[in-house]
Parts: C-alpha cells; structure tokens; sequence
C-alpha cells in the first residue's frame, strides 16, 4: 500500500514538472514574438519564474497562475525587465516598457 501512495506522488511530481516545462516553453515563445513586434531583443533568450500561485480561471476550474520574468533591450545595449503572466496555457497580462498588456 505504502509503494503505492508514492508511486502516485511520483506520478504527480513528474506531471507537474512536464507541465511546467510546457508553461515555461510557450512562455517564452510569447515572449519572443512580443518584443520582435515591438522592435526589441529578448536577452539570453530565457523566461524565469517569478511567482507561482493558484487561481480560479474564469470558467471556474483550479489552475497555475505564473508570473515569469524576462529581460529585454531596444538598442542591445540598456537592459530592461518586463513581466508575463499566464493562467494554464492562456496569455493573461505582458508588462513591457512600463505599460501592461491585457491579452
């Protein structure tokens, strides 16, 4: 019974850790095409995690809400700090150039 209850943490654990990657891959491909339309270099093409928490989306199921953190230049040589937040898999809030962005 005991080799059984941690089998399914494991299990848990591991679909938590595919859905992060996942959370943080599509991230960051928000990420790149958010600053080529804004005419800026995503830096060390990376994305990471700044908050983790849990929300209530608006068709009401439990989901991940993530804040991720990203750097940024217009001119490679300033750097600049924006903010993406996703819900699940769904775009929720970009902050670039001091201004948000409800997606």
């Amino acid at each position: 019974m005991d080799g059984l209850v941690y089998l399914i943490i494991l299990c848990a654990g591991i679909a938590f850790w595919l859905n992060s990657r996942r959370a943080h891959e599509f991230s960051l491909g928000i990420c790149r095409h958010f600053c080529e339309q804004n005419d800026a270099i995503l830096l060390d093409e990376t994305v990471f995690l700044r908050r983790l928490r849990i929300r209530r989306a608006d068709n009401g199921r439990v989901q991940f809400e993530r804040c991720y953190q990203f750097e940024y230049s217009h001119d490679a040589v300033d750097r600049y700090s924006g903010n993406m937040i996703i819900l699940g898999l769904k775009p929720v809030e970009v902050t670039f150039d001091g201004q948000r962005t409800l997606l």
